[in-house]
């Protein structure tokens, strides 16, 4: 099976997917005013982005037998909540680029910034009325729905809670418990509710779900290591603006353990300072490779994405499988 699905060319397989998402993201916008909510979504939504969510939500869906085409909406709502926090993390994060570009709050102001994010979350609602089972079967994806979309929020206050009250007696289980939330939920979202849909058996919707949650850890290890050292203009983001924001990743968190009382004291006056300055950036780096960190997070991102790739075991051998498995390689060794 392994060596089948890295003969899948992922990029290929997302593009095709993305392709059809944005079709059916783009026939929900309201063509009309206001251009400052609806203008302001189509022209972020146009930015692209890897779309693998939906992606997931699609091939999990064919994996338990079903349609992807019948899971259509779910997979592009899952996208719509993604693309609507990014709007409202850009500006939490006070971050400055996304996917290349300055970012929507920059170009066009919070409080815009801000309606566009509300306007993408009302979208999502409006693609889940696309749904054509039963009713019963809807209200039940809807709650699945509604429990990641929480755990999101969860995720993202308890990191928000972090940099707020100075806290830096983080372990890596803390960490592992907030990216779960953060990150993971809507990713294992995206798979569950694409089996539930398709009518996966409990056993195949659990294992999806597991498999979509582990991915998902190792999905955000990995996002912070090309934080710090991936190349500017495959990331599509400012690298080291963790650093700036202070973020306690898995990297901080290793090499404070493991770094000497200088050089934590230094760290830690770096990270709380919001620095924008390139040696500082620059020296906060050097201090987490010095103590192997961000090697460190590299082989732990890789444990998670084999541990979800061994629950895909569960479900029978099919293509749609050998695609889930490939594109876990892909986001494990992703540089962007």
């Amino acid at each position: 099976m392994a060596n089948v699905a890295s003969k899948i060319d992922v990029k290929s397989l997302l593009a095709a997917h993305a392709e059809k998402t944005n079709a059916f993201m783009n026939a929900l916008i309201p063509s009309k005013e206001p251009l400052e909510v609806y203008g302001v979504i189509k022209d972020f939504l146009s930015r692209g982005g890897k779309r693998f969510r939906p992606a997931l939500c699609m091939l999990a869906a064919s994996a338990v037998g079903g349609k992807e085409s019948e899971v259509m909406p779910a997979a592009a709502s899952i996208e719509l909540f993604h693309s609507f926090t990014l709007l409202h993390d850009d500006i939490m994060d006070n971050s400055k680029l996304r996917r290349g570009l300055p970012c929507v709050h920059i170009i066009e102001g919070i409080p815009i910034a801000i309606n566009a994010g509300d306007g993408m979350f009302m979208m999502v609602w409006a693609s889940l009325f696309r749904l054509k089972p039963d009713r019963g079967i809807i209200l039940k994806a809807q709650e699945m729905l509604l429990s990641k979309f929480t755990k999101v929020l969860e995720g993202q206050a308890v990191e928000l809670s972090w940099i707020r009250g100075g806290s830096w007696d983080i372990s890596e289980s803390d960490y592992f418990e907030m990216a779960c939330g953060k990150t993971a939920a809507l990713i294992a979202a995206a798979c569950e509710v694409g089996a539930f849909l398709a009518g996966g058996s409990k056993s195949e919707v659990a294992a999806l779900s597991e498999y979509g949650r582990l991915a998902g850890i190792g999905f955000q290890i990995r996002d912070d290591i090309l934080n710090l050292v991936g190349e500017e203009d495959k990331y599509k983001k400012e690298i080291g603006g963790d650093i700036t924001e202070g973020k306690r990743t898995l990297m901080t968190i290793h090499s404070m353990a493991h770094c000497s009382p200088s050089q934590k004291q230094r760290l830690i006056y770096l990270l709380s300072s919001n620095t924008m300055k390139p040696l500082e950036i620059k020296e906060a780096i050097a201090i987490m490779k010095s103590t192997g960190s961000i090697a460190y997070a590299d082989k732990i991102a890789l444990t998670f994405i084999e541990n979800a790739k061994r629950q895909l075991k569960k479900l029978k051998p099919t293509s749609s499988r050998q695609a889930l498995e490939a594109i876990s390689d892909f986001l494990a060794k992703r540089d962007r």
